[in-house]
């Protein structure tokens, strides 16, 4: 095991480089995932604003309006409509949002566009702002509905009240089956892994291939005993080792992190079983790299730019439902984007639900990038060796 031997003296001169994208990608984790269990089943939450209000109908209708945001919202109350005294208010985030009621306002019910005569004022960068609109739009609507169909006013606002009185309480449901919404840290861990392992042996399993193709050192092995069957095989043997032993640190970490009950669950079964082939797509893309002869700075070039660009083109670093048509067609040219497919399943922040064709899809997909790029390693491999016979 002469040559399993040096392949490890040489992967542990570039550890280094290995494990500094496993320790920052461990502590990414811990902060992603305590986010995400912080936030979980928060995702949207009413709240009341800062309103305030100018009455100039003065009618039994905008009264009405007025009474029904009170209890909805904090009332400011200011003296006069002052424009540059609202815009200050509203910079200094004393107010969130203004309704003007104009006179004539009652009067107007009975017309197709009763909003319209609404004078409303908000905060661009308050989402809370356009959420107050809907409120106010769906009142006006339902009370001029009565007005319109011979309702008197005052009749009218007491259905209405009633009405918006008998709205149920919302609740949330999730339609994403059971484990998906206890999946968020999990699902983070899985949705970066992609990234991290490409990173990691690029960088740390490719050098060290390269070093058993400098002359020097396949002038040594050929000088040996071994056949080159036999270093052959000894080289895939430390590959193999190489690339199972990071695998199982990672799944490691997942274990100690997020519990074996939830790991190896049924979602986290498949998670892993994902991984894993993405794992060999990983490997099968070091070894490739790993055949043509290059410095450290062009390794560090070339794995920034397949990993960077697989994550932003597939959906590891932005969600495939934030990404444009194009991006997308582009990206599924690429395994990761395959990969992403699979975990967007289990996590409770992907709009996709689990489906046993799709999943099995996708890892048939990866499998076949993986026969691919290997298929292209043996080709270069054995070319470059035909090569070197020959001269």
């Amino acid at each position: 095991m002469q040559v399993c031997k040096a392949f490890a003296r040489v992967a542990k001169k570039n550890l280094s480089n290995t494990f500094i994208y496993f320790i920052v990608f461990v502590v990414l984790l811990i902060a992603m995932s305590a986010n995400a269990s912080s936030s979980n089943g928060k995702q949207f939450q009413v709240s009341a604003v800062n309103l305030c209000i100018f009455d100039n109908d003065n009618s039994e209708a905008s009264k009405a309006l007025t009474a029904y945001l009170s209890a909805l919202h904090h009332i400011v109350p200011l003296a006069a409509a002052d424009r540059d005294k609202l815009q200050d208010n509203m910079y200094y985030y004393q107010i969130d949002y203004v309704l003007t009621i104009p006179a004539g306002f009652e009067d107007n019910l009975n017309t197709e566009k009763t909003s319209a005569f609404l004078e409303t004022s908000k905060r661009k960068d308050s989402c809370s702002g356009y959420f107050v609109d809907q409120q106010i739009d769906s009142y006006v609507r339902a009370l001029s509905l009565y007005v319109k169909n011979g309702v008197p006013v005052s009749d009218a606002i007491t259905y209405t009240q009633k009405s918006f009185d008998a709205v149920p309480e919302v609740t949330s449901v999730s339609f994403t089956g059971t484990e998906k919404s206890n999946n968020s840290g999990m699902y983070y861990f899985f949705q970066y892994f992609p990234y991290v392992i490409l990173m990691m042996l690029l960088e740390g399993l490719s050098p060290v291939l390269m070093a058993f193709r400098k002359p020097l050192m396949k002038a040594r092995i050929s000088c040996g005993a071994l056949p080159l069957s036999r270093v052959s095989l000894q080289l895939g043997l430390g590959c193999l080792i190489y690339v199972f032993l990071w695998w199982i640190g990672f799944l490691g970490i997942a274990t100690i992190m997020y519990g074996p009950s939830k790991l190896f669950s049924q979602s986290g079964w498949l998670c892993i079983l994902n991984s894993g082939v993405y794992l060999l797509i990983a490997t099968a893309i070091a070894l490739l790299l790993g055949a043509f002869p290059m410095d450290f700075n062009m390794i560090n070039m070339i794995a920034n730019i397949l990993g960077l660009g697989m994550s932003f083109l597939c959906g590891i670093f932005v969600p495939q439902s934030f990404l444009g048509e194009k991006v997308l067609s582009v990206g599924r040219f690429l395994p990761a984007y395959w990969y992403v497919r699979i975990t967007n399943m289990f996590g409770s922040y992907a709009n996709d639900v689990f489906s046993a064709r799709t999943y099995w899809m996708c890892i048939g997909i990866q499998l076949l990038f993986f026969v691919t790029l290997f298929a292209v390693y043996l080709c270069v491999d054995r070319q470059k060796s035909h090569l070197k016979l020959i001269g």
